[in-house]
């Protein structure tokens, strides 16, 4: 339980990271789907995406952080999950039926110490930068 608060409490920020969600333990093609970051810290990440992910379930989450060639795969499990309330686009040409994209809050459970400290230097030139466009 302090995990979840602690992944609660944790700075987050606004932002649009494309990533790709995998079921842990999963070899199936099918078992794996791309992502929308919503928002990320050092303890988690809010991602957005067509897949159904049941609370509970350990992912590998991988994203490349804006600017930097830094490329992290860190796995987690999904701590929440609701319906954004946005449809999204047809899955394949000749369906009707829109689906719903489902956010879901990740906990991270193996981020190293390298990858944690490249997610703050990233934060903090995020946090600048977005200081600056308040200011103008």
């Amino acid at each position: 339980m302090d995990n979840l608060k602690e992944l609660s409490r944790a700075d987050r920020f606004e932002l649009q990271i494309l990533g790709r969600l995998k079921l842990e333990g999963s070899s199936a093609p099918a078992e794996s789907c791309l992502c929308n970051t919503i928002n990320i810290s050092t303890t988690g990440a809010l991602v957005e995406t067509g897949f159904v992910v049941s609370i509970g379930a350990l992912i590998k989450y991988s994203f490349t952080l804006p600017g930097t060639e830094k490329n992290l795969e860190v796995t987690g499990e999904i701590v929440r999950g609701d319906a954004s309330g946005e449809s999204l686009r047809r899955v394949r040409p000749g369906i009707e039926s829109p689906r719903k994209l489902q956010r879901y809050g990740i906990m991270f459970l193996d981020l190293s110490d390298n990858d944690r400290k490249a997610i703050e230097e990233f934060l903090s030139f995020y946090r600048k930068r977005s200081q600056e466009h308040q200011k103008l």
